[in-house]
């Protein structure tokens, strides 16, 4: 169990804090019904990236043995098995998708459809196009925090996009 939690990557979460960001730019992040939900988007956040991060190594995992650090993930290294890491993988995206849809308004659930699929075309190709990556992981930090605005159903500020963006091409 300790390496299927290993290949989800926990201390990747820390990215899924933007969602928090609606929350503060409303000034709302005293409101205990609006932090709830974000909480929760939060948490839908990290299982949807963990989604990934699983189908991810499950994919790369010839490439990552031969990698001096990534070999020692747990699919690469042969700790956890594919046919656990599938049944994860397929269980956290359908299971974000549909908490997204029941937590808050449809544009909600449709983000993070738009989501899973931009990141498995990105795992599938698109992290080998030079800049069309960059592109695609600055995408998914803008969505993250578009995400807490549209779950606690407030107008997603010029500002709230232009600076996350801005934050993700940098980073």
């Amino acid at each position: 169990m300790t390496d299927l939690f290993r290949a989800l990557r926990p201390h990747q979460w820390i990215k899924n804090l933007l969602v928090f960001a609606g929350p503060v730019f409303s000034l709302r992040m005293f409101d205990v019904e609006a932090m709830t939900t974000a909480s929760l988007t939060f948490l839908l956040f990290c299982a949807a990236a963990s989604s990934v991060y699983l189908f991810n190594d499950i994919r790369d995992r010839d490439r990552d043995r031969l990698h001096p650090k990534k070999r020692h993930r747990p699919i690469a290294a042969g700790r956890l098995s594919v046919g656990l890491a599938t049944a994860a993988s397929v269980a956290l995206g359908a299971g974000a998708i549909a908490g997204a849809f029941l937590l808050g308004p449809a544009g909600l659930g449709w983000l993070f459809v738009a989501y899973l699929v931009m990141q498995l075309a990105y795992t599938l190709k698109l992290k080998e196009v030079p800049i069309v990556d960059a592109l695609i992981v600055a995408i998914g930090f803008v969505m993250r925090a578009v995400s807490g605005a549209i779950a606690i159903e407030v107008t997603i500020s010029t500002w709230l996009l232009i600076c996350t963006t801005f934050f993700a091409l940098f980073i």
